[in-house]
């Protein structure tokens, strides 16, 4: 099995758990956006628990972009490079 590198980005909530704002992960050739997500809640806690139970995909109370595009489904295999950044939505008025 051969291994990737990616880059997590994270901004606000995210990145006051974390207390970074990157980190670059190896992690398997058949890594999914819900290993990571596992990873992530082992490491840092449930609030990386973000996939709503309901319809099995992340929740729409956060965003995550997988090199730049907004994702809900937690299946998406993630190849080496790619980048995937953890925030909240924004708000406006």
């Amino acid at each position: 099995m051969t291994t990737c590198k990616i880059e997590l980005i994270f901004h606000a909530f995210f990145r006051e758990i974390t207390k970074t704002r990157k980190i670059l992960e190896e992690i398997s050739d058949d890594c999914t956006i819900n290993n990571i997500l596992t990873q992530l809640v082992n490491r840092y806690g449930n609030e990386f628990d973000i996939i709503d139970p309901s319809t099995g995909k992340i929740s729409n109370e956060n965003v995550i972009l997988l090199n730049g595009k907004s994702i809900r489904e937690t299946n998406i295999k993630v190849k080496d490079k790619d980048v995937l950044i953890f925030s909240l939505p924004f708000g406006g008025g």
